[in-house]
C-alpha cells in the first residue's frame, strides 16, 4: 500500500521534513517513490510547500496520508479524514487512583438528639429520597442514659480561676 508521509531531514535541533510517497513496508528513511514537497515547522513564511497536482494524483491512485500529512493538507484546501486513535488504558495503579477519586463520598446525617452521634451513610442518596437517620446507639443496639450537660459557662470558669488565685496568695 502506498503512503504519503513526512521523512525527517535536516540537522540536530533544526528539523525539516520531506513530503514523500513511499511504500508502507519501507523504512521511514528508506526508499521513496516520489518527493512531493517539504515542511519546515520553524519557517514563518510558507512552512509547508507541496505540488498539489502530484498529491492529488497519488491520493486518486489510493495513497493514504498519515495523520500529520492529512492535517497539513487539510489546512491547505484538502478534505481528508484524520483518524483518531484510541486512548491507552491507564495502568493498574493509575486506575486504582482514578477509582478512588471517583468513589462517592459518604453522606453524614445528623440526628436531632444530642446524645446520639451522627453516622456516615455509605450509599449515595438518590434524587427525591429522604436520608435514613441511623445513629450509633441504634446500630449497636445499646441504650444510652441521658447525660446532663456539665460544661461550665465562661462566667463559672472565670470565677473558679479568680478563687483559685486568691487562695494561692
Amino acid at each position: 500500500m502506498l503512503v504519503l508521509r513526512l521523512v525527517r531531514v535536516g540537522r540536530r535541533n533544526q528539523p525539516k521534513y520531506r513530503l514523500v510517497a513511499a511504500d508502507q513496508s519501507e523504512k521511514l528513511n528508506g526508499k521513496v517513490v516520489e518527493i512531493l514537497g517539504h515542511y519546515d515547522p520553524a519557517a514563518t513564511d510558507k512552512p509547508f510547500v507541496f505540488d498539489k497536482e502530484k498529491v492529488q494524483g497519488w491520493l486518486s491512485k489510493g495513497g493514504m496520508p498519515s495523520n500529520t500529512v492529512a492535517k497539513l493538507l487539510n489546512k491547505n484546501g484538502f478534505d481528508l479524514p484524520v483518524h483518531q486513535y484510541a486512548v491507552a488504558k491507564p495502568k493498574k495503579k493509575a486506575q486504582a487512583r482514578l477509582d478512588e477519586a471517583n468513589k462517592p463520598s459518604p453522606v453524614i446525617v445528623e440526628s436531632e438528639d444530642k446524645e446520639e452521634a451522627p453516622v456516615a451513610v455509605e450509599a449515595p442518596i438518590e434524587a427525591g429520597e429522604e436520608p435514613v437517620e441511623v445513629t450509633a446507639t441504634e446500630e449497636a443496639g445499646v441504650e444510652v442514659p441521658a447525660v446532663e450537660e456539665a460544661t461550665p459557662t465562661a462566667e463559672e470558669v472565670s470565677t473558679e480561676v479568680a478563687t483559685e488565685t486568691n487562695e494561692e496568695a
